[in-house]
């Protein structure tokens, strides 16, 4: 790891979790232009304001006004879950925020999280009726009207965008699957009402919130790749929920649903690279340093979403099992096969009911591809390169065990 991805860890650490302040950092601007990768230059900035100001005062400028900017952005996302939740209780519509707001609350400052779209959940028999409140509120559908939508996003000039789920992201295929959409029916009504910077809104609960999180942080993961803020929002959390309570509320449901591991390697990471408190439930002898310093550099390498590498996307059919979102310890190849049937039974129902078909999946999946090749929309470049970073990220993310249960 470099000194510019070192000092950004540093920073955030401090300024998340205290302790002893780092000392003056040599490359601020490129310290910057990393938070901005990652999502967190609203954690970062205000450390660096002061040195920067006096130094580099061309460059403090600019990087000020983007500052300001996400406060501006963050600001109005705040009052917006306001108006969700006002909108919401007039229609007597069950409701409650996901990821964004409710994941601020848990930071020692919910201004230090940087805010995307206003995310909420609401039940099936209610869609309907929230999404005329939300269009009654002036916005407009942008994408996922169709009735098989996981969510339907709208927006609102000059830049709202909401998202109305009908379920949660990120729920595997198999029993792992089903224990969890059993778990997450009660989200809504367990839902609680909070008050955070003003605003008055309803998040889920703990519990709820802690595996909404795991698995938003699975799904993204393992396609175009998380950034430092996902790791940030896990740390916070686990942080202020305390050892005792997190044991009594995750440890059981998580090994059954295949995500202990997986929150205790999190939890790790948090601890060595972010300096968050010891917590004596994520201690493993069979997690080493090693994947621990893995994981990091692979969040740091894809950055929030994959935007510093859009490769990262395309990498996805090479490590982990399409619907089941699990990844075993296929080599990449065999991995490519696997997919590929999935791929064709999905896209073939026929070929799904008369598997000795599947060479014609293969032959019209491959015909697509080639099709996108030739128009231009899918670029044939740096594939053993592609191959080689598929293949390091399965060795990652196969030692976590995802979604891998008993039965």
């Amino acid at each position: 790891m470099d000194e510019i991805k070192s000092s950004l860890l540093r920073i955030v650490g401090f300024q998340l979790f205290g302790g002893d302040r780092p000392k003056a950092v040599a490359y601020m601007p490129a310290v910057l232009k990393e938070a901005k990768a990652q999502t967190v230059f609203t954690v970062v900035f205000p450390f660096l304001q002061s040195e920067m100001r006096h130094k580099l005062p061309k460059e403090f400028a600019a990087f000020q006004g983007d500052f300001f900017g996400n406060i501006i952005l963050n600001t109005n996302n705040f009052q917006e879950h306001n108006e969700l939740h006002d909108l919401m209780e007039s229609r007597n519509i069950p409701y409650t925020a996901i990821k964004g707001l409710s994941s601020a609350y848990y930071y020692p400052d919910p201004s230090l999280r940087e805010m995307g779209d206003v995310d909420f959940l609401v039940n099936e028999k209610d869609y309907e009726n929230a999404k005329q409140a939300v269009l009654s509120a002036g916005f407009e559908i942008d994408h996922g009207d169709e009735a098989d939508a996981i969510h339907i996003a709208f927006k609102r000039a000059p830049a709202s965008i909401w998202e109305q789920h009908r379920s949660v992201n990120g729920i595997p295929g198999g029993k792992a699957g089903e224990r969890i959409k059993a778990e997450l029916d009660n989200t809504i009504a367990s839902s609680e009402v909070i008050t955070s910077d003003d605003v008055v809104c309803r998040i889920p609960d703990a519990f709820h919130h802690g595996l909404i999180m795991l698995l938003h942080v699975v799904s993204h993961m393992t396609s175009e790749g998380i950034g430092l803020r996902h790791l940030c929002d896990w740390a916070v959390f686990v942080e202020k929920l305390g050892n005792d309570s997190f044991v009594e509320l995750f440890e059981e449901k998580l090994k059954g649903f295949g995500l202990w591991k997986f929150a205790q390697i999190l939890t790790l990471v948090s601890e060595k690279y972010l300096g968050a408190g010891h917590k004596d439930w994520a201690q493993d002898p069979e997690i080493t340093d090693k994947q621990l310093e893995a994981l990091i550099d692979d969040i740091l390498a894809g950055g929030n979403f994959g935007k510093k590498d859009m490769n990262r996307y395309r990498e996805i059919k090479y490590i982990s099992n399409r619907g089941e979102r699990t990844v075993d310890n296929k080599n990449v190849f065999l991995q490519v096969f696997a997919t590929l049937n999935q791929k064709a039974y999905a896209d073939f129902p026929f070929i799904d009911k008369h598997r000795f078909l599947v060479p014609v999946g293969w032959a019209a999946e491959g015909g697509k591809y080639l099709g996108l090749l030739v128009t231009g929309k899918r670029k044939n470049k740096g594939t053993s390169a592609m191959l080689k970073e598929a293949a390091k990220r399965k060795d990652i993310y196969s030692k976590m065990e995802l979604f891998m249960i008993d039965g």
